[in-house]
């Protein structure tokens, strides 16, 4: 006896259920994803908008700044750094300048443990916004380990949103940025090796650690968040250019910029290099931390102790060749944020002034780079700058900018840096820039 053949309904009830089935694992999809957004998610942003900085929060992140990088002490060697409640507030300014859309913020407060009441603790709190009105926020809790005199990484509560983050991963993370920080030198330092003491009260922290060497700060931020010139074409450039004699800006630019591209880069990444091998010779003391992963190989290059100079200045080839190195490998608005921010600490009491002349000198590097890590414009950039003048780097009318001048200075005829009078003499600035020619 033939058996009947199924009817319509009965064969679409299994394609009914499997659709069902679909349905209902996209709704709970939906609602993890709608669950976790809830809870990492915000609507508005736990640190507010910075303030523009002022002269004291410059000088203060200036402070701070010559503690962690500006060591001269040998890689090794312990290293005592100190920072005020003042001190963190300048560096929180000027990392949430330089590191914008992300809005940093660090506190010092009495500990909030028991048996703690004698301490203190450190809260950053960050706050970076995604658009459409979201913004994910973390705050970090950072207390001394329970016994201060031991060589133990702190206690490390860091929150997401409102999701917890393990201390075990927290850990992992901090001492992979610190491995990052320091390059591609040798044997870098592990944090648990290198952290010797931390302690907190409510009006300072105080960090012990083996210094991770001289290199270690823009090679880690490079590497970190930027791009790294490749070391061993980095080593060639400088060290074809390191034993210029009595040499100009202008006369560095072109011997650099005529050098012949290697097989296998870019043009934009060969003029990052460049950039880099100029910085390097123009500002000698911030070589080995330009150089990064490069130091041993240019370690036997003949230097010449000629300073470099820009309209017969030292200072202006600095800023103009340091402006466009960490433009090529960090950014341009890192190095905008160094070149205000210095400025500012320099109108403090015993500075040099504030100087709109440097300033000019920053944005001409920092537009020279920007065009010339650009794939469109690489190879017209560095065609330009094997012919370049000093007029085309740094027109003659912006060596009349005001300069020297100091805070009371300063306020009187420019209030602050986000006022309308220093966004205009900004603007003469960039035109005439952009009237010579400057990119």
């Amino acid at each position: 006896m033939t058996p009947p053949e199924p009817s319509p309904a009965d064969s679409a009830k299994p394609a009914r259920g499997a659709r069902r089935r679909v349905r209902w694992l996209l709704a709970a999809l939906l609602a993890v994803l709608v669950t976790a957004a809830l809870a990492l998610l915000s609507l508005t942003p736990l640190v507010p908008e910075p303030a523009a900085p002022d002269t004291a929060s410059a000088a203060a992140a200036r402070n701070a700044l010559q503690q962690i990088t500006g060591s001269d002490t040998r890689r090794g060697a312990l290293v005592q750094i100190t920072v005020t409640q003042r001190e963190l507030d300048g560096l929180a300014g000027l990392a949430s300048e330089a590191l914008a859309p992300l809005r940093i913020r660090a506190r010092l407060q009495p500990a909030a443990l028991p048996g703690r009441s004698r301490g203190g603790e450190m809260v950053v709190d960050m706050s970076r916004e995604l658009g459409a009105g979201l913004w994910v926020n973390a705050v970090a809790l950072v207390r001394p380990a329970e016994d201060p005199k031991a060589a133990a990484l702190p206690d490390l509560a860091v929150t997401i949103g409102r999701v917890p983050v393990p201390q075990w991963l927290s850990h992992w993370a901090v001492a992979r940025l610190w491995r990052q920080a320091q390059g591609d030198q040798t044997g870098p330092v592990p944090l648990e090796q290198a952290l010797r003491r931390f302690t907190v009260t409510p009006d300072r922290a105080r960090l012990v650690l083996v210094n991770p060497g001289r290199g270690a700060a823009l090679a880690g931020l490079a590497q970190a968040g930027g791009t790294t010139p490749d070391p061993e074409r980095l080593a060639a450039a400088y060290c074809a250019i390191a034993g210029t004699a009595g040499a100009d800006l202008p006369k560095l630019v072109r011997l650099a910029a005529a050098q012949k591209p290697p097989a296998g880069i870019s043009a934009e990444d060969h003029n990052r290099v460049l950039l880099t091998a100029i910085a390097m010779r123009a500002v000698p003391e911030y070589r080995e931390k330009l150089a990064g992963s490069a130091r041993a190989l240019v370690a036997d290059c003949g230097v010449s102790a000629d300073p470099v100079t820009l309209a017969g200045r030292e200072d202006l080839a600095k800023h103009w060749a340091l402006s466009a190195a960490i433009s090529a490998t960090l950014g341009s608005q890192v190095a905008r944020s160094m070149g205000t921010w210095k400025e500012l600490a320099d109108s403090s009491e015993g500075g040099s002034g504030f100087s709109f002349v440097d300033l000019a000198a920053d944005r001409s590097g920092e537009r020279f780079a920007m065009a010339a890590v650009k794939p469109q414009l690489a190879r017209t950039v560095r065609t330009r700058l094997v012919a370049i003048t000093q007029d085309q780097i740094l027109p003659p009318e912006l060596l009349t900018r005001p300069e020297g001048l100091d805070q009371a200075a300063f306020e009187r005829d420019y209030t602050a840096v986000d006022s309308p009078e220093y966004a205009a003499a900004l603007r003469a600035i960039d035109r005439m820039l952009g009237n010579a020619g400057v990119p």
